[in-house]
């Protein structure tokens, strides 16, 4: 037999009658804590006038906007990155397909091919991935370098326009929503074009 008393910040349990306070009740058994690792809290029945372990459940606190917004942004950058580095197709001057990767030794290296070609070379030694190291003509490294700038300027472009789209967002629901890659709210997409236009768009 134990005697609960309770009070506005808890349960009072007294093992012995002397003890226990006049407005205390008389509870049969006490009941073992359960083992499953959960979190609980002894609780009174009033209705069945037993104790008994209530799960306590805690809900993490949402994460302020501004630490979304910084989480989303950083995640948009991997994300634009990745892209860049993946590289583009290109299709050189014979009619071969092929595929360039964009790393930033890939950059240098074509940038440093198309500077000996602006220079006067008629060839550079290039390759196109998962090809052999050849010796590209002028027009073949121009093709790669002009498919390279076009594809990074895409990127950076869409990927700034990405963060302002962040950046105004105004719930954590609306930027979860966003994803590298999606359609631009309308006023940005026409923004977008029109600075890949050359401002012609």
């Amino acid at each position: 037999m134990v005697y609960v008393v309770c009070r506005s910040d808890g349960l009072e349990i007294y093992y012995d009658q002397k003890s226990a306070p006049e407005e205390s009740i008389a509870v049969e058994s006490f009941p073992e804590y359960p083992s499953d690792g959960k979190t609980y809290k002894l609780v009174f029945g009033r209705d069945t006038r037993e104790l008994c372990y209530e799960e306590v459940v805690t809900t993490e606190p949402e994460s302020p906007l501004a630490d979304v917004q910084a989480a989303k942004l950083t995640e948009v950058n991997a994300a634009c990155d990745a892209a860049i580095t993946a590289g583009c197709g290109v299709t050189l001057s014979d009619g071969t397909a092929g595929h360039i990767s964009l790393t930033i030794p890939d950059q240098i290296n074509l940038s440093t091919a198309q500077e000996a070609i602006k220079a006067g070379g008629t060839g550079y030694a290039y390759h196109l991935d998962g090809a052999l190291c050849e010796i590209y003509p002028a027009a073949d490294i121009a093709i790669m370098a002009k498919g390279a700038t076009a594809h990074v300027l895409y990127h950076q472009t869409y990927c700034n326009h990405v963060r302002a789209w962040v950046k105004r967002c105004t719930t954590i629901a609306d930027l979860q929503a966003i994803a590298y890659g999606a359609v631009l709210p309308d006023d940005l997409a026409a923004h977008m074009a029109t600075v890949l236009g050359g401002g012609n768009a």
